[in-house]
């Protein structure tokens, strides 16, 4: 009997991360996507401290309320979307307050830190701008893009591509998928790895392949069973650019690096993956299916 593309995608990854495991070596996983940390749209400063983890699951380029006017003065056709909501940016300003020095009874001017915010949009939520960091032009593969399509509307979930953003992630609590715009890729073919991984995680919600409990903390940063789940997503991204002929020397060694990092924080059981690679191609089978039988129907 012959190898499907799944057996032969697994066995080749596993193949290459027991050796590198064998040898050492080291595989480091780069971010396929040209976004970077949160910035101030006009002025290009960069967010510090705590609101770089405050606004880096909601893009990477801000603007504030006034900046928008100001913009708006020169183009009348930017604004804000309907139901855009803000983001908030603090920082701390220093107050100026006497206290009456023990020793000697005088007035001693003294400063205290107070903690202040204002508030930001995503560049996405407004309409009339484009990213100023670097994009790429690319011909959408029409044989993947179908796939996507496919699975969104027959699961339902939430699916985003967003122009400027900087994160690619699966939002459990309401079922939805955000990724950086294709244009964010250097490779096009990177683009669909980093989409089908985070559809692939959408596979696991309870109300499907169910292999987590998104209520119970099963998918939290850090833990055993989120390294688990991200071994499924990238297999499943994998098994998928396989199926469709897209993988290229570029994606897949990307792919090994990232499972690499993974296997890492479960003490390099890479017998792991076969158990994951069983769980990617059910998540495989769910996303691929749906296209296939549409596709099915339009021949007949």
């Amino acid at each position: 009997m012959s190898k499907s593309v799944y057996e032969i995608v697994q066995e080749k990854m596993i193949a290459k991360i027991e050796e590198a495991i064998k040898n050492g070596e080291k595989l480091p996983w780069q971010k396929p996507w040209s976004g970077r940390m949160p910035v101030n749209y006009v002025s290009r400063k960069p967010y510090r401290g705590i609101n770089v983890f405050m606004l880096m699951d909601e893009g990477s380029e801000f603007i504030t309320f006034k900046q928008i006017q100001e913009l708006r003065k020169k183009n009348p056709e930017i604004k804000l979307k309907k139901g855009s909501k803000s983001e908030m940016v603090v920082f701390f300003t220093m107050k100026q307050y006497k206290e009456k020095d023990e020793e000697t009874g005088e007035d001693v001017v003294k400063q205290r830190p107070i903690l202040k915010y204002y508030n930001v949009f995503p560049i996405h939520t407004v309409e009339g701008l484009e990213s100023k960091f670097e994009t790429f032009e690319h011909n959408p593969i029409e044989e993947a893009g179908r796939v996507i399509t496919s699975y969104v509307e027959e699961s339902g979930i939430g699916y985003e591509e967003l122009e400027g953003f900087g994160q690619a992630y699966y939002r459990p609590l309401n079922d939805s998928v955000h990724v950086p715009a294709m244009s964010s890729f250097k490779e096009v073919e990177k683009f669909y790895s980093v989409a089908f991984h985070e559809l692939a995680h959408s596979t696991g919600h309870p109300s499907r392949l169910n292999r987590f409990d998104v209520n119970a903390g099963s998918h939290i940063f850090g833990s055993e069973s989120y390294s688990k789940e991200e071994l499924v997503a990238e297999m499943s991204a994998s098994m998928l650019l396989g199926s469709l002929g897209i993988n290229t020397e570029s994606t897949e060694k990307n792919s090994q690096a990232y499972l690499r990092g993974w296997l890492k924080s479960l003490k390099d059981d890479v017998k792991l993956l076969i158990s994951a690679s069983n769980q990617a191609q059910k998540a495989c089978d769910m996303i691929l299916g749906n296209a296939v039988e549409k596709q099915e129907q339009e021949v007949a």
